[in-house]
């Protein structure tokens, strides 16, 4: 699979959103969605999930348009065990039990299946956020600021779950405000400041391209370029 973002524009009353990005996802790539809070990361996964729709500019799919997402939170019912909602979602999706067994094992929540989500933890509720994602089998994998709530245990196996959805020839896309996190799992990153894509590319021609050590460095420089 391939997705192309062409010359794609999202503006809203307070002139936030994104404007002209364009960049393609390849199978097996883990891409970094880089930027600090309102520079356009979540209008941009919405545009890819089609909630809503650009202004101008096309996303183009050359294949099937199916995918997985990972919200950056999302309201479970309380009332419901962690086994319930993944069996309620199962069915949706035709996910067999043992496979969601298998899932709430990788999320470390196989043990607390019995829970009420209500008696849950802010972590236990992402991994559960996790958990959902990871149901179906759609080729894109879209996760919006994956680490929230997350200690570093589990932003370890985190990394260790996307890495394995790479293996398996997955394009995953992943929004954070991490650069050490980018740096260390993504094959390519697309950074975003105020709407407009300052660069996108492979990590490593990023770093060669602007003489610089670390994604951290080569975003100073680019905001600074900006007049931050």
């Amino acid at each position: 699979m391939v997705v192309q973002v062409n010359n794609v524009t999202k503006r809203y009353k307070q002139n936030r959103g994104v404007n002209q990005a364009s960049f393609t996802l390849h199978n097996g790539e883990i891409i970094a969605l880089v930027g600090a809070n309102g520079a356009g990361k979540s209008t941009l996964i919405q545009l890819l999930i089609k909630q809503i729709k650009p202004d101008t500019g096309e996303i183009v799919w050359q294949d099937n348009e199916e995918l997985r997402y990972m919200p950056d939170d999302l309201a479970f019912p309380e009332a419901l065990t962690a086994e319930e909602i993944l069996h309620l979602l199962g069915n949706l999706k035709k996910v067999s039990k043992e496979r969601q067994h298998i899932i709430l094992k990788e999320v470390g929540l196989f043990e607390a299946k019995e829970l009420k989500v209500g008696q849950f933890s802010k972590g236990m509720r992402q991994r559960l956020n996790l958990a959902q994602s990871m149901m179906g089998e759609g080729s894109l994998f879209i996760l919006d600021e994956p680490t929230n709530g997350l200690d570093p245990y589990w932003i370890a196996q985190l990394k260790k779950v996307l890495l394995h959805e790479k293996q398996n020839g997955q394009i995953v896309l992943f929004s954070t405000h991490l650069l050490s996190l980018a740096e260390e799992i993504a094959d390519s990153v697309i950074l975003l400041n105020d709407g407009e894509i300052l660069a996108t590319g492979t990590i490593s021609s990023l770093l060669e391209r602007e003489n610089c050590t670390n994604l951290e460095q080569v975003w100073l420089k680019l905001t600074k370029k900006e007049g931050l």
